[in-house]
């Protein structure tokens, strides 16, 4: 071989070499802008979603607000809101929007804002709202319903794959669409479908200390023929434990034609911490009332009677359904279990009982001081009462309270109020809210 071909072959070697060096440059560069793209989109995205979730609480605090009658509740509901309404502008300030389409929705969420913290004073200083500041309160509230609404929509859009960061500059018109979609802040249009469907008080405080499981241990093997006792339909395999937390587990999977599962059981006392199966809904054979029934035959074939389901709601082929511990007629709402059933056949096939782990013992404290009729003649007349229970709620923040509850009808609307047994103080109120999917209580 001669000097002159081995250099055109040195020369050929280089010159792929250099092409191949470049293309991965290149390509690196186009992946690196396009992981950039993706982050700023998802950073617009969080941004959304978090003025989306605020906007949500605010209409919910504001229709509280119109129910409450204890200046305290009313007072740290104006407090929410205003918090809400900061954050709302945080999260707004975030989103590439074009000024003239921000200041609208800006402007509002100002004067919202504004508004309630000056009623916040007036009950600081002990001063009463008068009846043109409660009409104001239910004005600002059908403007941020429809505001509500308008997000939602736009969230929906977005999870449908809307990219903000492609819409905020087209290159052949020279324009912010993401501005435009934004344009009908103002328009009642859909809403936003609900993630969770919850009664009063689903998520209940957890102690610190686990007060729920008995004292006697399980074995591996034992908890694994209680799962198969429990749902016997199923193929369950041992798929080890849970250690280190508040609570041990032994841990198994569920497998039955082609669908799976899961369960989970306290190591202390074999109660069903979990199950979770994955089976798609089908015909809806059974009524709301027999689902009802059967999640409370399965915890009483658990064990856990002297319990009832105080709140069910369907949804897309299933109920689900809240079981609560029952004692001297008081409705022990911290002791609360999920329980999941399926409409075609019946079947259990969602269960959680952390709640229960953490609280069921027998309480000392079920004898109200303040009676029924004068926490009643606290309700405002407007109210139409529907029923009174008497119970045992979570604390905002550690314990429990002795509470009456009254739900109560307004403008169409169901509100659960609950007033302290002890002290006749508002201690909490819950509005309904209803959905395609079902109903959410928040």
């Amino acid at each position: 071989m001669n000097k002159f071909t081995i250099t055109i072959i040195i020369c050929a070697v280089i010159t792929a070499v250099a092409i191949s060096v470049m293309g991965v440059v290149w390509g690196t560069s186009v992946a690196a802008v396009d992981e950039y793209k993706q982050q700023l989109n998802n950073t617009y995205k969080n941004s959304f979603y978090t003025l989306t979730d605020s906007v949500n609480n605010i209409e919910t605090d504001l229709s509280k607000f119109s129910v409450a009658t204890d200046n305290t509740i009313q007072e740290e509901y104006l407090t929410q809101i205003v918090s809400l309404c900061e954050s709302s502008q945080n999260s707004l300030s975030l989103l590439p929007l074009e000024h003239d389409a921000i200041t609208e929705t800006s402007k509002f969420i100002n004067q919202l804002g504004g508004y309630c913290f000056t009623l916040h004073q007036k009950i600081v200083d002990n001063k009463d709202i008068t009846l043109d500041e409660y009409s104001q309160i239910d004005d600002l509230y059908d403007s941020c319903v429809e505001v509500k609404y308008e997000l939602n929509r736009l969230a929906n859009l977005i999870n449908g794959g809307y990219s903000i960061v492609d819409n905020v500059q087209d290159s052949k018109i020279s324009v912010n669409n993401f501005s435009g979609e934004w344009s009908n802040v103002y328009n009642d249009t859909i809403e936003y479908p609900a993630l969770i469907y919850d009664g009063p008080f689903s998520d209940s405080v957890e102690n610190k200390e686990v007060k729920g499981l008995t004292s006697n241990e399980v074995s591996q093997t034992e908890a694994e023929l209680l799962v198969k006792e429990w749902l016997s339909a199923w193929t369950v395999i041992s798929s080890g434990e849970t250690t280190g937390g508040d609570i041990d587990t032994w841990n198994f999977e569920l497998t039955k034609d082609q669908n799976t599962g899961y369960a989970q059981v306290t190591k202390q006392g074999g109660l069903l911490l979990q199950l979770g199966c994955d089976i798609e809904a089908g015909a809806n054979n059974k009524t709301l009332e027999e689902c009802d029934l059967l999640a409370k035959n399965f915890a009483i074939s658990l064990g856990i009677k002297n319990a009832e389901i105080v709140w069910s709601t369907d949804c897309q082929g299933f109920v689900y359904c809240n079981l609560v511990y029952i004692q001297d007629n008081v409705i022990i709402y911290p002791d609360m279990i999920k329980i999941k059933v399926c409409r075609e056949d019946g079947e259990i096939v969602g269960w959680e009982a952390r709640s229960w782990a953490y609280n069921h013992i027998t309480r000392t404290d079920v004898t109200p001081t303040f009676s029924k009729a004068d926490a009643q003649a606290n309700l405002d007349s407007y109210l139409d009462l529907l029923t009174t229970k008497l119970t045992i709620i979570p604390d905002k923040y550690v314990g429990e309270n002795l509470a009456w509850e009254f739900k109560c009808l307004k403008s169409g609307s169901v509100y659960y109020i609950y007033i302290d047994a002890h002290t006749g103080g508002d201690l909490n109120v819950m509005k309904v809210i209803l959905t395609d999917d079902g109903e959410l209580l928040m």
